[in-house]
Parts: C-alpha cells; structure tokens; sequence
C-alpha cells in the first residue's frame, strides 16, 4: 500500500476548499489515516511537500505513530516544514539522493493588543518546541539541537538529514536481477528420484506376490522419504 502525501498540508475541513476551489494539491488527515489498510499491512509513503499546517501534519504523525503495521516514508523530492513533521511518523525514512528536507520556526499571523502579541509569541514557542519533540524522538538528539536548527530555517539534502538522525536511509535504486534459487533440488538429486520412482513402479507392476527383496524395500523406504520431505 502507497499513500501519496503531495502538495500543502492541511485540515480536513478546508481540504475539499483548495481542491474545489483552487484545483490545489492538497493532503488532510483523513487522506492519509482513511487509507490506513484494516489488517496493519506494511505501508509506504511517498513524500513531496512544501508544508503548511502544523497541527494536521501532527494528527496524521500521531496516526502513522498508533499504526501497528511497518511505515516507510520515502521522500522523492521535498518535504519541508510540516512535511517533515508526518515523516517522523514513520517507522523508516528513506531519501531519494536528490531530495531535501527543510525545518523552520512556526509562523503564523495576529493581532491585537500587546497581551495578544504576548500570547500569540508563547503559542509559536510552544509551537517550535512540540515539533522539536518529534525530531528529537526520531533521531536521539536533544530537543534544543532541532530548536537551534529551526531558528535559522536549516535546509538538509540526503546525506545531511541522515547525518542529523531525520532520515534512515537513500533509496535504493539498484535492479532487482534474477538470482540462483539455491532452494531449488539439484540437478542430480532430481534424476536419483526420477530412477527411484521409476524402480518402484516397476516393482509395483511385478508385485512379486507381495514378496520384496531387501533391496526393494531400500528402494521403497527411500521413495517415503522424499515423499515426507524429509531429504
């Protein structure tokens, strides 16, 4: 199971507004967790996104967190702000050696009176500090490590995000080729068989009045063995 996560992340209320409206690649909550498979079958998801809404992309983090089969995020172009939030849901973060991932302080608009102003820069800290959580629990690394990173708006490629513990791994693109099945019977253990199966047909033919000489039982004893799989 594939579950895309492209385009502007944000709430499901406003999510049929973007696509209806504005014809804009979107993706909420109830995308992804909609399309959750029932039985906790492993899923992937493919991951190219600008952001946007920090608590949607929470939401769906928590669910992919919850989900007892195994996640994979596998970022092919970008995920940046919010993006990076729903990847830390995953349970393996893979990227594509071009991709990057970009993490920054919360933003957001207010107005009001300088109480308003007070609040509204409490709400952005506590902000910042919730998605710190998360790369902290992902990587290992300590929670003012991500704080320092998002105040300067760090922009991360592959090698640098996997350095930082945001990613796992690079995608591998190497072909999938052909091997030797080395489960497969030999050559010559197929043909001792053939000759086996063939003597006893023989012997069942001639039936020797249900009298078996010693080596026809040997060859009989050995037909059960590889009939039990016992070879």
């Amino acid at each position: 199971m594939t579950i895309k996560v492209k385009g502007m992340i944000t709430n499901d209320d406003d999510a049929p507004i973007y696509r209806d409206w504005f014809g804009m690649t979107v993706v909420s909550p109830a995308d992804v967790i909609g399309a959750l498979p029932a039985d906790n079958s492993a899923v992937e998801l493919e991951i190219a996104s600008n952001g946007g809404e920090v608590t949607p992309a929470t939401e769906i983090y928590t669910a992919l967190k919850n989900y007892q089969g195994n996640v994979t995020a596998q970022i092919v172009a970008n995920a940046y702000s919010a993006g990076t939030i729903i990847a830390m849901g995953a349970d393996k973060v893979q990227m594509s050696p071009g991709a990057q991932m970009m993490i920054h302080n919360a933003a957001s608009g207010a107005d009001g009176n300088y109480h308003d102003m007070d609040q509204a820069s409490q709400m952005l800290q506590s902000t910042n500090k919730a998605i710190a959580n998360m790369y902290a629990a992902k990587s290992g690394k300590p929670v003012q490590t991500f704080l320092d990173l998002m105040d300067n708006a760090t922009w991360m490629d592959a090698d640098k995000a996997i350095e930082l513990g945001l990613a796992d791994e690079l995608v591998d693109f190497t072909p999938v080729t052909n091997s030797f099945n080395t489960s497969l019977v030999p050559y010559q253990a197929l043909n001792k068989i053939k000759n086996l199966i063939a003597k006893n047909k023989q012997l069942e033919n001639n039936n020797n009045n249900g009298q078996l000489s010693e080596h026809e039982k040997l060859v009989q004893a050995k037909l059960a063995i590889f009939n039990k799989g016992e070879f």
